[in-house]
């Protein structure tokens, strides 16, 4: 949250000042692609924009806009680079990079999506939800995943509901682990498929793995369930997200509950290399068991995420029953009832939409400053 006297500050004396050009997508595709800092300012193109307006007004304590290279900081690409791609545009992107090179400013871009993508630009910095560490990540800027609601205010008026540590460490999954074996060979014959035309054809997206990483999910959580010195608490589903789509009210309650009612909750990655439920687990104020797969986190510079997580890495899966007792035993229930409130701080103070914003906007002016290309 930014206090009134910080938000004055900025509105008034530090906002960026954005370059943004207009006509790169008529209005029907703002809904789906126009980026939330533009979207502030432009709205969504629909009649129902009045609706979601007051969500996005504190971008504007951020930053202002113009059509002016001349007066501006910096430039921000108004939509995804998704719709780029999709609609063959790469090259208005390239044009816009290269017009604010010549005025030596750097051009952001957002990608949506778990899917990277081949595109990169000396002058763009992309931002996205995930990255691999062994990737070149010099014009990256991870984001951590977006979610819709406060989940801690939505299902319990905003009161983390702490638990005791037992003698038992108990894990909590609800997720899916599982697919008919026609499925899982229809999935990987597609990927072969996606990969070769990867390869061949040079397409942008990059191809989700040739084995679905949820094989590799379902035999961890398999190896939990055998051992007895742990609790697991386990709900396998065979279709995707059906815990996280506010729609499926049922589900979504029983994935909520799931991780309250458990005192770590597994965070494995999905297609992608990051994981939503760790930050969903941050914001219930509950205790990640983080498996490492070379995973680029946000603000790693600025936080210790080996403190916050119980973190295990992928190459110790095979004594990850022995990495869960011993951090177990190793804290106090103090520390441990304090662990959970510091994880809720954590995801208000940098991983909410206006937590996140704030020191993204920091990490602008430095590079406004010129004090990182």
């Amino acid at each position: 949250m930014v206090f009134l006297c910080k938000k004055t500050l900025v509105k008034y004396k530090n906002r960026i000042n954005v370059f943004v050009e207009e006509g790169h997508a008529n209005k029907e595709e703002w809904l789906q692609y126009l980026v939330h800092p533009i979207r502030a300012f432009w709205g969504d193109g629909t009649e129902e924009w009045e609706k979601w307006e007051k969500d996005f007004q504190y971008y504007k304590d951020y930053f202002t806009i113009t059509d002016d290279i001349l007066k501006s900081d910096i430039g921000f690409l108004p939509l995804t680079l998704n719709y780029y791609i999709n609609n063959r545009k790469l090259g208005l992107v390239d044009n816009f990079a290269e017009k604010l090179k010549k005025f030596n400013k750097i051009l952001i871009a957002w990608l949506d999506g778990d899917n990277d993508i081949r595109y990169r630009h000396k002058n763009c910095i992309i931002i996205k939800y995930s990255t691999n560490k062994n990737y070149n990540n010099s014009n990256v800027y991870i984001q951590p995943a977006d979610l819709k609601n406060d989940l801690l205010n939505e299902y319990f008026n905003g009161k983390i509901n702490i638990r005791n540590k037992d003698t038992i460490p108990s894990i909590g999954f609800d997720g899916m682990a599982d697919y008919p074996k026609l499925k899982i060979t229809g999935t990987i014959v597609k990927n072969i498929i996606h990969r070769l035309s990867y390869i061949i054809f040079q397409t942008q997206y990059v191809p989700d793995p040739i084995a679905p990483n949820l094989m590799k999910r379902k035999r961890i959580l398999n190896y939990l369930k055998k051992k007895s010195s742990i609790k697991t608490d386990f709900k396998i589903r065979d279709s995707f997200a059906a815990g996280i789509y506010p729609e499926n009210i049922n589900a979504r309650k029983e994935y909520v509950n799931n991780i309250i009612s458990n005192d770590y909750t597994f965070c494995y990655r999905g297609t992608a290399n990051y994981s939503l439920r760790l930050y969903e687990t941050l914001c219930l104020g509950r205790i990640p068991l983080f498996i490492d797969t070379q995973c680029v986190l946000p603000l790693e510079r600025k936080i210790n995420w080996k403190e916050i997580c119980l973190w295990v890495d992928q190459s110790e899966l095979k004594f990850i029953d022995k990495k869960i007792l011993d951090y177990h035993k190793s804290i106090s229930n103090k520390e441990f009832i304090e662990k959970q409130i510091y994880c809720r701080e954590l995801w208000n103070k940098y991983f909410s939409k206006q937590g996140f914003i704030k020191y993204f906007f920091r990490y602008l002016i430095k590079i406004k400053s010129k004090e990182i290309l």
